[in-house]
């Protein structure tokens, strides 16, 4: 390789390892499914706190700790008073026969 051609092909290099670089736009949340239903169903403290703990230990979630996380997640329960849980019930002939869903 000639040393004339040596600093052109580090600056595309330089160049292409750069733009790779970008980061792609955050996917947006997928449409709720027409075949299901968010219920959400008051519960005990008690529940709520097992609820919030298996959910942050068992997220695939690696931007913070899990125990930070944790703490958020019930600092932010607390502050809103919520006693309830959210759960997706399927629409079909049972479920509507209970009044799970409309």
């Amino acid at each position: 390789m000639s040393r004339k051609k040596l600093p052109f092909l580090l600056a595309a290099l330089v160049l292409k390892v750069t733009s790779g670089l970008a980061q792609s736009p955050p996917a947006r949340p997928a449409p709720p499914d027409p075949g299901y239903q968010r219920v959400s169903v008051p519960v005990p403290r008690a529940v709520l706190l097992i609820a919030d703990v298996a959910g942050a230990f068992f997220s695939r979630d690696d931007s913070k700790s899990k125990v930070q996380h944790l703490l958020d997640r019930r600092r932010a329960r607390s502050e809103k008073r919520d006693q309830s849980v959210d759960i997706t019930v399927p629409k079909n002939k049972l479920t509507r026969t209970l009044g799970l869903v409309d």
